[in-house]
């Protein structure tokens, strides 16, 4: 049974690369951000992702500001306050946050164009799909492989012979890892050092065989912004995992 669960492991490792599970960087490799890099890190994302102007970078970035100055000191409160907040409390937190989200919104509305704007709550609708993917709220792993594909529709202007063939390639992915998870259920053994020792090699080389697969799939420049986006992706990941610490 444990050769049966180490096989089933190997073999859906290029599940692991795509999600980033299982995998804790060392200390020193996490990438340590301040709140002022972690906006500046936004702010030149907004800009690529929007094609801001001069002056709509300057207005973002004294938004990012005063986002990043709240979100600091909410920490600091919540740090030195060691009572439980009531429900009351709660939900007066609750209403402010909506109203601030509210708030928000409305700037970026005044600073952004028609076009920009649209784009930019899309952007935000993505970003919450995909937190609720990662807390296991979010669709089934078909619908979940239909909203990656759309992205990636539109984050790289796919033809439909890419999209089929990037549909396939999501598809099989969803299949190995279901049987992961499976394995997982049925076997109940953790896997030794030696064996999470093999699995990180072969998820090594799944990834290169995965990534050889997209390379022949896009032309160039989609490859290029592909990379772009799955290093943007893994950067995310770690600095989720030390906010988690």
């Amino acid at each position: 049974m444990k050769k049966l669960f180490i096989a089933a492991l190997l073999f859906v490792g290029i599940v692991s690369f795509a999600q980033d599970i299982n995998q804790k960087p060392a200390q020193d490799q996490r990438e340590k951000l301040t709140p002022e890099q972690r906006s500046e890190k936004h702010l030149q994302k907004l800009t690529s992702d929007l094609n801001l102007d001069k002056n709509q970078q300057e207005q973002v970035k004294q938004l990012l500001a005063e986002r990043s100055a709240k979100a600091e000191k909410f920490r600091e409160d919540r740090k030195n306050n060691k009572t439980k907040p009531t429900a009351e409390e709660k939900e007066a937190f609750k209403k402010q946050m909506k109203a601030d989200k509210e708030a928000a919104d409305t700037k970026m509305k005044a600073i952004l164009n028609a076009d920009q704007y649209t784009k930019w709550t899309a952007l935000k609708k993505d970003y919450k799909d995909h937190k609720g993917d990662h807390k296991g709220h979010f669709k089934s792993p078909q619908e979940r492989d239909q909203a990656h594909l759309q992205k990636l529709t539109t984050d790289l202007n796919l033809n439909a012979d890419q999209q089929k063939q990037i549909g396939e390639l999501l598809s099989d992915r969803s299949t190995k890892m279901a049987m992961l998870k499976k394995s997982r259920r049925d076997s109940g053994i953790q896997p030794t050092d030696a064996d999470k020792k093999a699995m990180k090699k072969q998820m090594e080389e799944d990834h290169k065989a995965y990534d050889a697969k997209m390379k022949s799939i896009l032309n160039a420049d989609q490859y290029k912004k592909w990379t772009a986006i799955q290093k943007e992706h893994k950067d995310k990941m770690k600095e989720y995992k030390k906010d988690k610490k």
